[in-house]
């Protein structure tokens, strides 16, 4: 999809109620027309224009994405040691830290982490927590979905942590979206985000997800429910039908009986 097409579908999504959109992937930053997306998005007007990234091109593009008109940024930062880091995802984790950095310089603010709890990286949380406090960003502790078997072995209970950020915490509150609770700890926040078997975090869930190819996408976890939009906005129809259809074709993944 071009960055103009991607702004007529906002466009349509803000006659729906949509004020908030968050640019993801894969990695959005290595799209070479990033900053052309963000100008077309933010250019609606919306209420916030965020983007998740891994951080390793940020440093260098946090300026331009500023100028361009994106309010914040998250970043995925699983560790602060630089081998464990590389061993998880194969990168260089001092070129997050310096975007990490620069985003917040440059007023890409609050800036969100989002730390994915493995047993392979839980050792890295108080460490994570510090850097989160010294910078003054916003920690999310995100339950790892091993959606493969092989992946299970990496699965850790996340709940000991809410045990321990109970104890901790200063003042706690509950987002209405999927019931999710903030825990104020001195300067830091700390958001848990936790999707396993919760039908909570599906209840309350309004997102829609746009696709790289032009899909839209009424749940996070499913695949077998997309709703095709750029093949009828480039032949000129109405697409306001394709967002009804994603709105019909929304349930709970997460289901209690």
């Amino acid at each position: 999809m071009t960055p103009e097409e991607i702004g007529k579908i906002v466009d349509v999504a803000k006659k729906f109620g949509i004020r908030k959109v968050k640019i993801s992937g894969g990695e959005p930053l290595i799209r070479r027309d990033i900053t052309d997306i963000v100008r077309e998005v933010s250019s609606r007007k919306l209420k916030d224009v965020s983007l998740t990234t891994n951080g390793i091109l940020l440093e260098k593009l946090a300026d331009k994405l500023k100028n361009s008109g994106l309010d914040r940024v998250n970043v995925s930062l699983d560790a602060l040691n630089p081998e464990l880091y590389k061993k998880i995802t194969g990168g260089d984790v001092n070129k997050v830290i310096n975007g990490i950095k620069r985003a917040i310089d440059v007023g890409l603010t609050p800036v969100k982490i989002n730390f994915l709890a493995m047993k392979i990286n839980i050792c890295e949380l108080e460490k994570i927590m510090d850097f989160c406090r010294e910078l003054g960003a916003i920690l999310q502790i995100i339950e790892f979905i091993p959606i493969k078997k092989e992946l299970k072995n990496y699965y850790y209970d996340i709940s000991k942590i809410e045990k321990e950020l109970e104890e901790k915490a200063d003042k706690i509150i509950v987002r209405k979206f999927q019931n999710r609770k903030k825990y104020f700890i001195d300067t830091l926040e700390v958001e848990v985000v936790k999707p396993m078997d919760n039908s909570k975090f599906c209840m309350n869930c309004s997102r829609i997800r746009l696709t790289y190819d032009g899909y839209l996408k009424p749940c996070l976890l499913r695949d077998d429910n997309l709703v095709d939009i750029l093949t009828p906005l480039r032949r000129g129809e109405n697409i306001e039908k394709c967002f009804l259809e994603c709105i019909n074709r929304r349930e709970p993944y997460f289901k209690d009986f």
